[in-house]
Order: structure tokens, then C-alpha cells, then sequence
């Protein structure tokens, strides 16, 4: 259909995922939703070519409404809210407002990347398309690859010990192929340092404390999850220049 946004083919690993999406997109009186976290980086890279991880929930940014968007699915779909389970996929949510900079004002960094970085993933959300071989096309709203970056960064420097215990890895992988991909002539850096003040320089601490102070280790993991081995110097010859652009 003219007009539409290029098809981005999924791997097969995420037809399950695809799936349930598609289930909670058709929700009655569903509130907007844009979709984050790894089955959006799997969008991201596939846009790009690149195999990616599986991943195994659905992660969501909607607006704070009455009724609350999860209220709308748990209602629809017969589950608890917590944990939401659709179409036996969980899925997280996570509201957000409208904010200014007065609103962030005194705000400690992980506050900051925290409100600022999923409000601006919803607000700038493209509309998308996606598909898995033999499946019908399905219409998303798909955080931008720079919001991306955001929200996992809060993911990596501010995790809960079982977030760090059980998807630390894969958040560190994520990262990292955001960066490869979408910043080879710095245009990641370049959108990250107009984005909600302060953000830049609080994604590159984190970058530097959780990646590059800990190159090793960090290397290690992301290989942990990921189909071939990654090197230490791989990752920081991409991460190292972005740290640096986002500081410069």
C-alpha cells in the first residue's frame, strides 16, 4: 500500500513475540503504546540486516490514563497484572507524562534517564512495519534507535540485582549493536546529544563505568548471548568514539 513504511523481516525466533504483540495491538480501547525494549532492538538491527538474540517478553511505553492501559489488557485478556501474561508472553509497561525541564530539575541521573529517556521513546515513536516469513504484516509503533539507546542505558546503570543477575548480558549485547549499527558516521551521538538536556553525558558515564572500565568482562558477556564470539577490542573500538562523541 503506498505509504506504508518498509517491511522489516524479523527472524523466526521472534514469531511468538510478533504474535502476542500483534494480540495486544488489536486490544479494544487500548491506549497508545510504542514498543521498547529487545524485541524493538531486534527490529532496529534486522532494519539493518544484522542477526540478533532472542528475546522472550514484550515491553511497552503508553501514556498514564484512566483506565490504565494495563487494566485494559489484563481486563481483555483474562490475566493478572502482575505479571501481565498475553498469549502466555509477558508483558511490561510502563506509563509515562508529558514533562518539561523545570520537571527534571533536581531530578538525581537515574531519575532523569529514567522519565526523560521512556517519555521521549513515546513521543518519538515511528510507525513501523513488521513480519516474520509467512505471517501477515504487523503495524507497530517502534521507538527510535536513539531512545533505544536510552532506555537500556537505565536498563545497564540503574538494574534491579535480578535484572542484573538475569538480562544484564543481553542489555550489554543490545547496546552494543545499536551502537555498531546506527552510529558509523555518529549519527546516534549526534541525535542523543539533542535529545532531553543531560542525557548524553548521563548515557556516556554509564557507558564508560559499565562497558569500557570493564572491557573484559563486559566482552565476555555480551559473547554469552550472542551468535559469534565478541572481542574486547571490537567493543571498544565502537563504544570508545561514541563515549567520546557524546562527552565532545
Amino acid at each position: 500500500m503506498f505509504g506504508d513504511p518498509p517491511l522489516i523481516m524479523l527472524p523466526d525466533h521472534s514469531r511468538s513475540l510478533l504474535e502476542a504483540t500483534r494480540t495486544v495491538l488489536a486490544t479494544a480501547d487500548l491506549p497508545p503504546v510504542v514498543l521498547i525494549g529487545g524485541l524493538a532492538v531486534t527490529m532496529r538491527t534486522s532494519a539493518m540486516g544484522a542477526a540478533h538474540r532472542a528475546t522472550v517478553d514484550i515491553d511497552l511505553v503508553t501514556i498514564d490514563a484512566e483506565p490504565e492501559t494495563i487494566e485494559v489488557l489484563a481486563d481483555a485478556h483474562g490475566s493478572s497484572r502482575q505479571p501481565l501474561m498475553i498469549d502466555g508472553i509477558k508483558v511490561d509497561l510502563i506509563p509515562t507524562s508529558p514533562i518539561t525541564d523545570d520537571d527534571l530539575d533536581g531530578l538525581d541521573d537515574g531519575d532523569r534517564l529514567f522519565v526523560a529517556g521512556h517519555r521521549w521513546a513515546f513521543e518519538g515513536g515511528t510507525p513501523s512495519r513488521l513480519a516474520i516469513s509467512a505471517a501477515e504484516p504487523l503495524h507497530a509503533t517502534v521507538a527510535t534507535t536513539h531512545a533505544l539507546v536510552a532506555t537500556k542505558c537505565h536498563a545497564i546503570g540503574y538494574p534491579t540485582s535480578r535484572r542484573r543477575a538475569t538480562k544484564h548480558a543481553s542489555d550489554l549485547l543490545d547496546l552494543f549493536r545499536l551502537v555498531e549499527l546506527y552510529n558509523v558516521r555518529s549519527e546516534l551521538s549526534r541525535d542523543l546529544r539533542a535529545g532531553p538536556p543531560g542525557l548524553a553525558r548521563i548515557i556516556a558515564d554509564i557507558v564508560h563505568y559499565e562497558v569500557i572500565a570493564k572491557i573484559d568482562t563486559a566482552a565476555r558477556q555480551m559473547s554469552s548471548m550472542a551468535p559469534a564470539p565478541i572481542t574486547a577490542n571490537s567493543v571498544l573500538d565502537v563504544v570508545g568514539d561514541f563515549v567520546d562523541e557524546l562527552r565532545g
